[in-house]
């Protein structure tokens, strides 16, 4: 009966996506995938009589169906947000002046750096060297603090791509960064950089007029980012064919990625008094994951401290395989109405973001690759950290491009004044003692 429940559920976005014209490659297309994902994978784990010692409530029917439940609530409330609400609203491109074409070349090379030093970085310090097979090889010193300053200037690369969108828009320069990103994820080996800006750049493009030839080639390039991001992370953690490698890691996507909401339910099922957040990890956690973790922001964390409670009644440490769902901190703060009320709040905000893109460009551009896109697996103070960073990264590569543009035309202002003095000094009404004095 619950997984009934569920299809119908999914049935009802389906049938708003159509009724509204939403496009199944877009943030709410992206969240869909996410919930079919994180729900039946469970559901055909226990359904087709694998289980595993390891992970004990994969096997666990009654927990399945409570998810299988809480995840049909929350479809209903998304598509029903979205079906009195939504409006399509273009992402109006930028005019691009001949007069620009200098400071796009200025701007790309000054970026090269960056990426050769991002590069250079993640072959040493990247997300490759904390696979089974880099700790095989000696590789904890990757968790040290040079990994945290790699993974930071992925950001900031990932921020310099966010604002050439910003300034000059969806160009060949913006196809250039965008390459550079796809050399990036290769040499890392991660993906959660590279596939959330590629999508947000395929979301422009959608956006343009377009017959149905370049819309068949925009869904194909999607698809292609899709294996090209799993066959790069495969082709690091193989132990099988290629086949197998990129099947793998969409299946422990599915079945470990909801695992942490399966131990917030039995935390529920379970503990005496469960001490909910009551949205404390939606409004004082963003604050606390932006204290550096060596200072000991975990002890901070109101979602962490709900995590702790869990511990007893737990068969396994939370989240084992460093997977997320948000339902588990949907449910750490209002219990089973959590699904309800956070998909509901994340839809009105997902709505207005969109709907006010043209408004507050740089937010959008910010917002979405980040929790726009991946707040249905990240927990949400990890997730607003990411999309600070990027914004105030934007902003600080804003004020320098500013002031190169002012400060030539100051230093020209004074130039031509004291050209003038020198020429004519009593036309400026000065004296040439005044002036000399």
């Amino acid at each position: 009966m619950p997984i009934c429940l569920f299809a119908v559920s999914v049935a009802f976005v389906v049938f708003v996506a159509r009724r509204k014209g939403i496009r199944a490659l877009s943030p709410y297309g992206i969240f869909v995938v996410f919930q079919v994902l994180y729900n039946i994978m469970p559901w055909i784990t226990i359904s087709s009589g694998i289980s595993s010692p390891l992970f004990e409530l994969l096997s666990d029917r009654r927990l399945i169906n409570i998810q299988l439940l809480l995840g049909a609530a929350a479809n209903v409330c998304f598509g029903l947000a979205h079906f009195f609400f939504y409006r399509d609203v273009p992402f109006a491109a930028r005019p691009s002046p001949r007069s620009l074409k200098g400071a796009r070349r200025r701007y790309l090379c000054l970026a090269f750096p960056i990426f050769v030093a991002t590069c250079a970085l993640c072959e040493v310090y990247g997300w490759h060297r904390l696979t089974a097979a880099g700790y095989a090889a000696g590789g904890e010193e990757a968790l040290g603090g040079m990994f945290t300053v790699t993974a930071y200037l992925k950001f900031f690369f990932v921020a310099i791509y966010l604002y050439y969108l910003y300034r000059f828009g969806l160009d060949k320069g913006a196809w250039i960064l965008m390459g550079q990103h796809v050399i990036v994820m290769i040499v890392d080996g991660a993906r959660a950089t590279f596939l959330p800006v590629f999508l947000v750049t395929l979301f422009i493009l959608l956006d343009r007029p377009a017959n149905k030839k370049r819309m068949k080639t925009i869904y194909l390039a999607a698809l292609t980012g899709f294996v090209v991001s799993i066959g790069t992370r495969a082709l690091i953690i193989h132990d099988s064919s290629l086949v197998q490698s990129m099947i793998i890691p969409v299946t422990v996507e599915g079945t470990m990625g909801d695992y942490s909401s399966l131990q917030s339910i039995q935390g529920v099922e379970n503990l005496p008094h469960p001490q909910y957040t009551f949205g404390a990890s939606y409004v004082l956690d963003p604050f606390v994951w932006l204290i550096p973790q060596s200072i000991g922001r975990q002890g901070l964390s109101s979602f962490t401290r709900w995590t702790n409670e869990l511990g007893p009644v737990l068969n396994e440490s939370f989240a084992p395989m460093g997977g997320f769902y948000y339902l588990s901190e949907a449910i750490a703060a209002y219990s089973y109405a959590g699904p309800v009320i956070v998909t509901t709040v994340f839809a009105f905000v997902l709505i207005w973001v969109d709907r006010n893109k043209n408004n507050h460009r740089m937010f959008y551009l910010a917002w979405m690759p980040t929790l726009g896109l991946m707040f249905i697996k990240v927990i949400f103070g990890n997730g607003f950290k990411l999309f600070l960073i990027e914004l105030l990264s934007m902003q600080m590569l804003h004020m320098l491009c500013m002031a190169k543009r002012l400060l030539p035309r100051r230093a020209s202002k004074l130039h031509r004044i004291s050209s003038l003095q020198e020429a004519a000094p009593g036309f400026l009404g000065i004296s040439e003692e005044r002036s000399s004095g």
